[in-house]
């Protein structure tokens, strides 16, 4: 009996071999059985399409939008391992993504965010995740019972709100952004010399917006943040979304240097910030920063997490600060600096809100008419319209329907910028399609008449050409991204700054190992999915100092 016994027994991997064989027979059955959607070819069931959207989001979105048109279809379907997985688009199926948050949960992100990202314990996950109050002021139905101090969701949504969001403690944080930059910029020389574009913004910029969120200390504790930050930057997308931690051991390195450098920075201000000062109520200060990294890390403390699950949140703030800013500032200059009418009209914009400080008698940016410039705000929607690439994703937490086909429990959802950014029944004008920048796309010519002279006028007016379901650079729904206005403040307040600082003349591309190009930059897809997309080439630039231009009254 024992020789029948071993001669029919499985080995291990006969075991998993026969294990994945059943799933996918019982998942086939499954889906025979119901109305399904297109499905994207996978040569290898469950296998190619996987690994591709697991390591090259970019192309894997290409043939997501190449089979939408194909079959004519506003949603297809694949499958991330053996999770079933659809991408949707067209504005009543994005809406319905947006707008269900009973039916499709945003937070499982976040949660995954907090694992791969923050690093954060699991005890400590799981107090958001066990929260199932929601992020509104009154708690789901079914759940009334539950203490205010275990809302979770809500109480982090709150320090946002409060201290990001609220219109004095922005201007705070944009006023320290400006001051910074322009220290970093007296870097540069005031004659004629060589740089290379995205490399000193990334230097620059970085420095700047950091110290505004940050604060000065947490350069002292790491002389190299921001070129750890940058390595960070470049695997982020892929730590979350990619191969198993085992398979990214480099990446997960990276991450955990990044977050000894937050702890440091959080210990630090724990032990030298005077708590009864002052300070505790002022806008920014050189330990904590801003005043949200302050109440951030209180918050924190008050409901029991630990300064690692607070340094890993200043993981999370790194990335969201410097992410889209710096490359979509970048490509801004790009596409003005090739374009000298361009060029000149922003500079004539930037020009016409600076104003005199009544104390110091400089010349300084009035940032709240700046954000309303027209042309200003055209230029910034469409480089995030063309140059962010972030699929807003959902998971069914129950069965519904899209588009008219059954979506079920546990299935992912996702609607992608690449996709809806680029419809050119929403965003196409003629002579200039959707595929293209064009920086005047979304400003529009009203008329009116001059009461002095009685002549009719043409004004240039702010009009974004698409709607919120066609664009989502910053996600979309109850999950979008907490710091979109400084976001907004930070890229115009440096395209500004630049272009009515300094007469910049376009030199070379050249690739990332320094040699030639022979065609300028396009999008880097290893940033796809998840955020803006890097230039793939640099720009070298000659620059100098314009003589007084921002002083002149």
């Amino acid at each position: 009996m024992d020789r029948v016994i071993s001669n029919t027994a499985l080995s291990p991997t006969s075991l998993v071999v026969l294990c994945v064989v059943i799933a996918i027979a019982v998942t086939w059955l499954r889906s025979s059985n119901s109305n399904q959607p297109p499905r994207l070819q996978d040569k290898i069931p469950y296998i190619t399409n996987t690994i591709q959207y697991l390591t090259d989001a970019g192309r894997f979105i290409d043939r997501v939008k190449e089979k939408l048109e194909k079959a004519n279809s506003d949603i297809v379907r694949f499958n991330v391992g053996f999770i079933p997985a659809y991408v949707v688009r067209g504005p009543d199926n994005v809406r319905k993504l947006f707008n269900s948050p009973n039916t499709l949960d945003g937070n499982f992100l976040q949660l995954l965010l907090m694992d791969k990202h923050w690093g954060m314990h699991h005890h400590e996950i799981a107090k958001f995740a066990n929260d199932k109050t929601g992020r509104g002021k009154a708690p789901a139905p079914g759940t009334e019972t539950v203490p205010e101090s275990e809302r979770y969701w809500l109480g982090h949504d709150r320090l946002y709100v409060n201290y990001l969001a609220n219109r004095q403690n922005s201007d705070a944080l944009a006023d320290v952004f400006h001051r910074t930059f322009l220290q970093q910029l007296n870097s540069l020389s005031e004659e004629w010399s060589t740089i290379n574009l995205f490399e000193t913004l990334k230097t620059l910029m970085a420095t700047s917006a950091i110290t505004s969120l940050f604060g000065t200390r947490i350069f002292d504790l790491n002389p190299d943040l921001i070129n750890v930050y940058w390595q960070f930057d470049d695997i982020a997308g892929h730590l979350v979304w990619g191969l198993p931690k085992f398979l990214q051991r480099r990446s997960v390195a990276t991450k955990d240097r990044l977050h000894s450098m937050t702890l440091k920075y959080v210990n630090s201000a724990w032990e030298n910030f005077d708590w009864d000062s002052s300070e505790s109520e002022s806008p920014w200060d050189p330990h904590f920063g801003s005043r949200l990294c302050r109440e951030t890390a209180k918050w924190f403390r008050e409901n029991n997490f630990s300064n690692h699950a607070a340094a890993g949140h200043a993981v999370g703030a790194l990335f969201g600060l410097n992410g889209n800013t710096i490359p979509i500032t970048t490509w801004i200059m790009m596409h003005a600096i090739q374009d000298p009418v361009l060029f000149e009209a922003l500079r004539k914009e930037a020009l016409s809100v600076y104003e005199d400080d009544p104390l110091t008698g400089e010349r300084h940016v009035n940032t709240q008419k700046l954000i309303n410039l027209p042309l200003m705000q055209s230029v910034y929607v469409e480089a995030m319209r063309v140059h962010v690439s972030f699929n807003v994703t959902r998971q069914a937490s129950q069965p519904l329907a899209i588009g008219g086909y059954a979506i079920e429990k546990g299935a992912l959802v996702q609607a992608c910028s690449k996709i809806a950014h680029f419809e050119e029944s929403t965003w196409g004008v003629e002579g200039h399609p959707a595929s293209e920048f064009w920086a005047w796309r979304h400003i529009k010519s009203v008329a009116s008449v001059d009461s002095a002279t009685g002549k009719a006028v043409h004004q240039d007016q702010f009009a974004m050409k698409g709607r919120p379901s066609s664009f989502f650079p910053y996600g979309a729904g109850y999950v979008m991204c907490p710091g979109r206005f400084f976001a907004k403040q930070e890229i115009l307040l440096a395209v500004a700054i630049l272009v009515a600082n300094f007469d910049i003349e376009f030199e070379q591309w050249i690739k990332e190992d320094g040699s030639d190009s022979d065609r300028p930059a396009q999008d880097d897809g290893r940033y796809a999915a998840f955020i803006a997309m890097h230039p793939d080439r640099e720009m070298v630039i000659r620059c100098r100092r314009s003589k007084d231009i921002a002083k002149r009254g």
